[in-house]
């Protein structure tokens, strides 16, 4: 009896594993804080300390919060969907000090598990609305070898990531297994920047408006499980061009800038494990459990048809001896 209640018990635990425990882990938390940092020691971009070109270290560092109220408005408006909303706060500068090289601040609704914007009243981009599309800050778990539409914040618009083989990401201790993706802006017009004339190699009579110009050429590597994002490297470039005769274009940012060491250990640390855990539940796992439960079953069964011969072999015995 005990081998067909185990049995049972185990056979139901498989299925609802299968069915349900894999969607309650595979879920964005709507309360998530983290915190990715990418560097390059050798950058050109506009010092907009000093209003002109300079060189040397850069950092920029994203900050991403999650709040569950906001999450709550968003899946109102999605009929009730399961929904996150984060802010995001990326800041990229070479010293430390305001103002700095570039600034973002994006709050965007999520779907928990494909990582995908989704719509929402709330959305916007360094304060403007904005209707966002694509990746975000994750993939999706369970990521596919396919390309995915990633959202680039420049030219607010989604770019194609296409997928382009498995790697081993190195840390500083230890290593982990993901797909890499790679996509291109070609250089496009995305703003309008009021910079002082001199820098374009004009005599300087003041200030002018000079057209912002963005090129991309974007690297990530996704752990597939989880969809974390566990590297990230932008090839990035801008100019400032001005349409006057003799007028000098002007590199207001020309780096290779990729997740820092520190990052990418962190990335290891915190989703190796997760990742283990998920590829477990959502593959053999379940199949395991209910493995051993219909074991447990037909094991149960045999000892149950023993007994029952046994005892009715007795009963015959028995019956015999009093005849």
């Amino acid at each position: 009896m005990a081998f067909l209640t185990l049995g049972a018990f185990l056979l139901t635990l498989g299925v609802a594993m299968k069915v349900y425990a894999y969607d309650r882990l595979a879920v964005v938390p709507k309360d998530q804080n983290t915190q990715q940092i990418l560097s390059d020691d050798n950058a050109n971009f506009f010092d907009a300390d000093n209003v002109a070109p300079g060189s040397g270290p850069i950092t920029t560092i994203a900050t991403v919060i999650g709040d569950p109220d906001l999450a709550k408005e968003a899946a109102d408006e999605n009929d009730g969907g399961d929904i996150a909303v984060f802010t995001k706060g990326q800041s990229t500068d070479n010293n430390d000090q305001a103002p700095p090289v570039d600034f973002l601040e994006q709050t965007f609704a999520i779907d928990r598990y494909t990582g995908a914007a989704v719509p929402w009243s709330g959305a916007s981009q360094n304060g403007e609305p904005i209707e966002f599309e694509g990746q975000l800050i994750k993939f999706p778990f369970n990521t596919q070898k396919k390309s995915y539409d990633y959202w680039d914040a420049t030219v607010k618009a989604p770019m194609k990531m296409e997928f382009e083989g498995t790697e081993e990401v190195e840390g500083t201790d230890g290593s982990i297994n993901t797909y890499r993706f790679s996509g291109s802006i070609d250089e496009t017009e995305f703003g309008i920047r009021e910079v002082p004339r001199g820098v374009f190699g004009l005599a300087d009579t003041g200030s002018v408006e000079a057209t912002r110009t963005y090129a991309n050429d974007r690297t990530i590597w996704v752990e597939p499980e989880t969809g974390v994002m566990v590297k990230i490297e932008e090839a990035q470039k801008q100019w400032l061009k001005l349409d006057e005769p003799g007028a000098d274009d002007v590199v207001a940012m020309d780096t290779v800038s990729a997740s820092s060491p520190e990052t990418i250990q962190a990335n290891i640390d915190e989703y190796g494990s997760k990742s283990t855990t998920l590829k477990a539940v959502r593959t053999w796992l379940p199949f395991a459990i209910g493995g051993l439960g219909i074991l447990s079953l037909l094991a149960g069964a045999a000892l149950a048809i023993r007994f029952k011969s046994r005892h009715g072999a007795d009963a015959d015995d028995d019956a015999y001896a009093n005849a």
